[in-house]
């Protein structure tokens, strides 16, 4: 087998000494170039006679082909070059999984720019702090998510231009925004792909941890490149000229990103991006309306739509071959309700935001489809304990992969360190291996909630509530619940003088929700006079979720 191993040259001036993760291409079939351009790779293939007038994207009630999506590109990417947006440059997108989204990312990709995608319910704090920590040259919004762009106008510290999608040009201009859709009509269609090296920085995303503010994870264009053919050609199992992929992650999360939008392009087939919240309801819809064959959510979101009365019936949903769940722990009920009444398995996979890539999932005809099943071609797993020793089969240690991807966070050295042992990424989750080779999660060693397919990190929420007069200090958990996956929890002990009530409760979820996403906003406050705590002062989550398990009488 042929074995070529890309030293990430730029990463290396990035991170600190000694913690540069090992990548490895060692499929001989996915290999790159020196130099190579992201949109070109993908985007440029289907302008071929039987591809170029195929539908790319559906939008709402819009649809593109891919000539018209190419065009399209070129011209946003004529407009922004001449802003002076070029190689290197970040760029934050706040929009919704929508067709300008792509039409943003794909433009940005083919200047040698670098995306940096923020969830829409993200408010200005986040934004912000996104928007100095990535040092983004451009923020590009929907006109209707404004609002908190314009809160934080002012704390921006290398932001030069400000893009508005969609809106009134002339209002959006007297209030000092740029219009995308001007500066798509003032452009031409013709422009030369900027080459990169394959290892510069092809994308930031940033995550939650379980303490301060979220962390922005660098992405190569090579392993970004990799992930769309490696799952269409193995988790897949190949993907078909009539394929219709759709599903609900969000174009901003990695897996949307990946899978709804690089992968059907790679294989130019159609992707129907789901904007805004559906219903149970209106997603069966959708894959009846589309013909949907690659249908990809969270487990969560599939136990809602099982709630459906008689949906099987009801919806045509024969179009589905291959649907997938990810994101969070499968349930058995949940795989075995779905199969009996809809036909097809439910797939798992697990992947994170820090390495773009899915690592594990059910993809071999041997693996138990409520595990996390068997690494993935390009990667290699193992499960270690504290010193990096390899764990025995059946022992709970942390996850460490090594591939075409590894852990890259941006200038975040401290966090680097933790990251990467002798070239091995540290996912920061528990996991055991079975005596079959399989993989089985226990948890998140870092804490973070999962709920609704979301990732809530713990310590944003206890940041925000901390800002309230009354409380002296906040821990949120995860609580297990059947439709959402888990919900947030947050105890609180007040100072002194101050007394807990329903009333209190309530003003303290309208407080945090003005200051975090709404998926993060606690479902429940507990008041307690004080909080579990190790022998250094650190708080002890574990003693919470063990409360709530022996409310609950359920192992969490």
């Amino acid at each position: 087998m042929l074995t070529v191993n890309y030293p990430p040259q730029l990463q290396v001036e990035l991170l600190p000494k000694g913690a540069v993760p090992e990548i490895r291409f060692e499929l001989p079939h996915i290999q790159f170039p020196e130099e190579i351009n992201l949109t070109e790779h993908f985007l440029d293939r289907n302008l071929t006679e039987d591809r170029a007038q195929r539908t790319a994207f559906y939008s709402g009630d819009r649809q593109i082909t891919y000539e018209d999506l190419y065009q399209l590109v070129n011209k946003l990417a004529n407009g922004l070059r001449g802003l002076g947006i070029g190689k290197g440059d970040r760029v934050v997108l706040r929009m919704p999984s929508c067709l300008e989204f792509v039409t943003s990312a794909l433009a940005l990709h083919r200047l040698g720019a670098v995306p940096v995608p923020t969830m829409i319910l993200l408010r200005e704090r986040v934004i912000t702090h996104v928007a100095n920590t990535s040092e983004a040259k451009a923020l590009i919004s929907m006109h209707d998510l404004l609002e908190d762009v314009e809160l934080g106008r002012d704390k921006y510290e290398t932001v030069q231009h400000l893009i508005a999608v969609g809106g009134d040009p002339a209002e959006l201009r007297s209030r000092g925004y740029l219009s995308q859709e001007e500066l798509i009509r003032t452009s031409g269609d013709r422009i030369e792909s900027v080459k990169v090296k394959r290892d510069d920085v092809g994308a930031v995303f940033f995550t939650s941890g379980t303490t301060g503010m979220p962390k922005g994870c660098m992405h190569m264009h090579m392993n970004m490149m990799a992930v769309p053919q490696i799952m269409g050609d193995y988790y897949f199992g190949g993907i078909r000229p009539t394929d219709v992929v759709g599903g609900m992650p969000p174009l901003a999360f990695v897996a949307g990103y990946a899978l709804s939008m690089l992968l059907p392009i790679f294989y130019g087939v159609p992707s129907v991006l789901l904007e805004g919240r559906l219903t149970p309801e209106q997603r069966f819809e959708t894959i009846q309306k589309y013909g949907i064959s690659i249908f990809i959510a969270s487990p969560a979101a599939y136990n809602q739509m099982l709630n459906v009365p008689g949906a099987e019936k009801k919806y045509d949903t024969s179009s589905l071959r291959i649907t997938v769940a990810g994101t969070a722990p499968l349930l058995p009920a949940t795989f075995q309700q779905w199969k009996s009444r809809f036909g097809t398995e439910l797939k798992n996979v697990m992947g994170s935001t820090e390495t773009f890539a899915a690592y594990l999932g059910t993809w071999l005809p041997e693996s138990n489809p409520i595990s996390l099943g068997h690494p993935l071609p390009g990667f290699e797993v193992r499960v270690i304990d504290d010193q990096g020793r390899d764990c025995p089969t059946g022992t709970v240690g942390r996850l460490a992969l090594r591939g075409i991807s590894g852990v890259m966070y941006w200038r975040n050295p401290e966090k680097q360190k933790e990251s990467v042992v002798d070239g091995w990424s540290l996912t920061g989750d528990l996991v055991y291996q079975d005596k079959d080779g399989g993989y089985w999660h226990v948890s998140r060693s870092d804490d973070i909630i999962k709920s609704r397919g979301y990732r809530v990190s713990p310590g944003e929420v206890e940041d925000a509530l901390m800002e309230h007069s009354a409380v002296f200090e906040p821990a949120v958990i995860g609580v297990p619940d059947p439709v959402q996956g888990q919900r947030v929890k947050a105890f609180v002990a007040l100072k002194d003088g101050q007394q807990g009530s329903v009333e209190l409760a309530e003003e303290l979820r309208k407080f945090v929700r003005a200051r975090v996403a709404a998926y993060m906003v606690p479902s429940e406050i507990e008041f307690i006079d004080s909080l579990p705590k190790t022998e250094t002062g650190k708080t002890r989550r574990v003693e919470l979720r063990q409360i709530e398990e022996q409310r609950s009488g359920h192992p969490q």
